[in-house]
């Protein structure tokens, strides 16, 4: 759900992003005793996806507001076109006080609810990003990793002896437990390779890790609500799968035929990820749609549909798809228009 910074890239980046969305979307839907296994991997893959397309600037002021307007701007935006429907909805039966309706929004991550209960992962993806560029620009390898690891241990901490810990605004908090993760894609851009004979040693430790899972349900992550498994061993876990992942994609990407389908979801990953909870709900409470597989398709295919709308209009790929060029071509034009 990250933005594609090099087009050389884009045939397995964006397949390996479109599998990560199906696997968020059947995260959502299917019950625990599915989701849980995608919930060990899918929120780390597009964090490890993030690190691996990151390209630190040294003009930390240009950064912020490139990376403002791309990942902001849009969240704004669907919090407009989403939030303020659902919380009408739920004011007026009583559901939601108007007070909670205002501060919602402000504070993010954990406290939204509902229709836009995903909407956390875009700003601590943000707040990501920003930590990560400074760290890069100032600080040196060595240190960076003893951060990381840092980093880690507090995010576990917290974990282990603040259970009911509130969460900070934007799940400023999910940064310590994110960073490792981020700083891992980083690092495997500059040392991915071929692993040629070797391929199977990461299948069959996948195989492993479905089975642990199995007998460990802990070993699982939630991290909008900071959970984050078995210390380092659900990390580890994660980290295979995403693995494998990768591989996987890049197979599919040799095919064209196999990975346009793919690539277009990955594509639209970000569409998907903010429509898709709201459509899925409305499926599910006023058509009693049941069937998790026929709600995980219409959820797909109307999500989709957005991201062709949205994609189709300069205004509606510059509200919803963070795009600085369409912004400053509709807006400029507006200012034109009336000066």
């Amino acid at each position: 759900m990250s933005n594609t910074t090099n087009i050389s890239r884009i045939g397995w980046i964006d397949t390996l992003k479109g599998i990560g969305i199906l696997t968020v979307v059947a995260g959502h839907i299917f019950p625990n005793s599915i989701a849980r296994y995608l919930f060990l991997f899918h929120m780390p893959l597009f964090f490890f996806i993030g690190g691996f397309l990151f390209k630190p600037s040294a003009d930390w002021k240009e950064y912020l507001t490139k990376k403002s307007f791309h990942l902001l701007v849009p969240y704004v935006a669907f919090l407009c076109l989403i939030y303020v429907p659902y919380e009408i909805k739920e004011i007026l039966t009583g559901k939601e006080t108007i007070v909670k309706g205002l501060v919602r929004p402000l504070l993010g991550g954990r406290f939204l609810i509902g229709w836009v209960a995903v909407f956390w992962y875009v700003t601590c993806f943000f707040l990501v990003q920003q930590v990560m560029n400074f760290l890069v620009n100032k600080v040196s390898k060595k240190i960076i990793g003893l951060l990381m690891l840092v980093s880690l241990v507090i995010s576990y901490a917290i974990n282990r002896f603040l259970p009911h810990f509130p969460g900070l605004p934007w799940n400023a908090d999910v940064v310590l437990a994110a960073l490792p993760i981020f700083y891992m894609g980083y690092l495997y851009k500059g040392v991915q390779g071929d692993p040629g004979k070797y391929k199977w040693v990461c299948f069959v430790l996948l195989a492993a890790v479905m089975v642990f899972t199995y007998y460990y349900p802990a070993n699982t992550y939630d991290m909008k609500t900071g959970s984050y498994g078995i210390p380092f061993v659900t990390l580890f876990s994660a980290m295979v799968v995403v693995i494998c992942l990768i591989e996987i994609a890049k197979t599919i990407a040799k095919f064209p035929v196999a990975s346009k389908p793919f690539n277009e979801f990955g594509a639209a990953s970000m569409i998907i990820m903010y429509l898709h909870q709201p459509i899925q709900f409305i499926t599910l409470e006023q058509f009693s749609i049941v069937n998790p597989v026929a709600r995980f398709f219409i959820a797909l295919a109307v999500s989709m549909g957005g991201y062709y709308l949205f994609n189709s209009f300069a205004i509606g790929r510059a509200l919803f798809m963070g795009s600085l060029p369409d912004f400053n071509k509709v807006f400029r034009r507006e200012k034109l228009a009336t000066a």
